[in-house]
């Protein structure tokens, strides 16, 4: 790994830091962008790892030096986080290459000779971390060996017991692999798994047109992607999509589509002869959908920028199906989004009434007999079960509607789907019926 590569990537933690930009944003930036794809893998791999374990990496810090990370100097701190981060979870990087590289970050001599005795230490312990007493305080012991923060931690806790709340933030940990929905249209499951017999793909574990791959790799360098045979779709998207059950010939209305996976997966179940609204409210965001449906050859997607709680009358009525997948705080998708995990618990008492907002909006869409599927990728159910539970209540013509997708069952029509669990990312899907009568 060559210097270059450690300050590009440092250069990028301390934006995330100072700026609070989200992580994947940062990966857009002309310096990232003029790297190889080799060397753009190296500083994903060390952006993400480090963001998502500084709670842990921190309390390290704090321990070898035995000083609050608070009276670390910041620049300090994202130095030592990066050092950590190669030395603790990256095994290609020889410890005293870590050690040697890192401390060139230093900006003066006071910080080399603090940086290279932290991280000296950190590799003459990495066997024997300094975590907390599991037995003293499980909870705490948790929240520093997942990086999770204690409040997030308590949170879960209280929703799934300790032992479950374990097994959930250990999922979180777990996320090589990736999946991607066939485009049927073009090429039939089968055939696109003999095509990627060399990347070792299998059928995805619940939905008829997913394929699964254990190792994450750029999708770009996949066999078929060029020719639009597939777009990536997580095996949770997927089932929302399945749930949703669109039929040729019908109108779906998406009304927060970016980055597009369900609006996709619809087009191709309509056919030219159905439509698909593809709507959001982040007109840069649009461009992904464009991307994407130019590449598989979908005609029948019409796409536009639109603010959810302000739905386009025009169309009240005139939608089969409409897809609600709304924003939400991402509890379910850790593993995806290191950064989402320090996000402060209070926010999440903003999105509520933002959510209900759109379903109460959305459903204005809906023809007598049509199908609405409400989905988030949270596990908070505050922003799950409340949400179509309360519209439910307020709305008699709308129903639950139980559906199937392979082994997977939600008889009561609203399922939670955890990674421990289910092997997937966490995510609620309601399937709402608007009734005749």
């Amino acid at each position: 790994m060559s210097a270059n590569l450690r300050k590009i990537t440092l250069e990028l933690i301390r934006s995330y830091e100072e700026e609070g930009r989200y992580v994947n944003l940062l990966l857009s930036t002309s310096k990232v962008k003029a790297l190889s794809a080799d060397e753009k893998a190296i500083v994903t791999s060390l952006l993400y790892t480090t963001v998502e374990k500084k709670l842990t990496y921190d309390y390290f810090i704090s321990a070898f030096a035995k000083r609050q990370i608070s009276d670390v100097d910041p620049y300090v701190r994202d130095v030592l986080r990066l050092g950590l981060c190669q030395i603790i979870d990256m095994d290609s990087v020889p410890d005293f290459a870590a050690v040697n590289e890192t401390v060139k970050l230093a900006r003066h001599g006071g910080e080399r000779g603090f940086i290279n005795a932290i991280l000296r230490r950190a590799v003459k312990e990495k066997d024997n971390l300094p975590y907390p007493d599991k037995k003293k305080n499980h909870l705490r012991y948790l929240s520093v060996y997942h990086s999770v923060p204690l409040a997030t931690v308590k949170y879960f806790a209280s929703l799934f017991g300790e032992e479950e709340c374990e097994k959930l933030l250990s999922a979180f940990s777990s996320k090589d692999g990736f999946s991607i929905t066939v485009n049927e249209r073009k090429i039939s499951r089968e055939e696109l798994l003999r095509k990627l017999a060399d990347f070792s793909a299998e059928k995805s574990r619940y939905s008829s047109n997913g394929i699964s791959f254990k190792k994450s790799l750029p999708p770009k360098t996949l066999t078929g992607f060029d020719t639009g045979d597939f777009f990536v779709q997580d095996e949770a998207s997927r089932i929302a999509s399945a749930a949703l059950d669109a039929r040729t010939g019908e109108t779906v209305i998406d009304v927060c589509s970016a980055p597009g996976g369900k609006a996709l997966a619809a087009a191709i179940r309509v056919g030219d002869a159905g439509e698909v609204y593809a709507f959001d409210l982040h007109e840069s965001k649009l461009s992904l959908i464009e991307e994407s449906k130019k590449r598989l050859g979908l005609t029948n997607i019409k796409i536009g920028t639109r603010d959810a709680t302000e739905p386009d009358e025009s169309l009240f009525g005139k939608a089969e199906r409409v897809i609600c997948d709304v924003p939400c705080s991402g509890l379910g998708v850790f593993a995806k989004k290191p950064d989402l995990r320090y996000k402060d618990l209070a926010a999440l008492d903003t999105l509520p009434p933002l959510q209900y907002a759109i379903l109460e909006a959305s459903s204005g869409y809906l023809k007598l007999g049509g199908v609405l599927v409400y989905s988030t990728c949270t596990i908070n159910p505050e922003e799950n079960e409340k949400i179509t539970d309360k519209f439910i209540s307020l709305h008699p013509e709308f129903t639950y509607e139980g559906f199937s997708v392979g082994e997977l069952s939600a008889s009561e029509g609203k399922i939670t789907l955890l990674p421990h669990k289910h092997g997937t990312d966490g995510f609620y899907i309601a399937k709402l019926r608007k009734n005749n009568d």
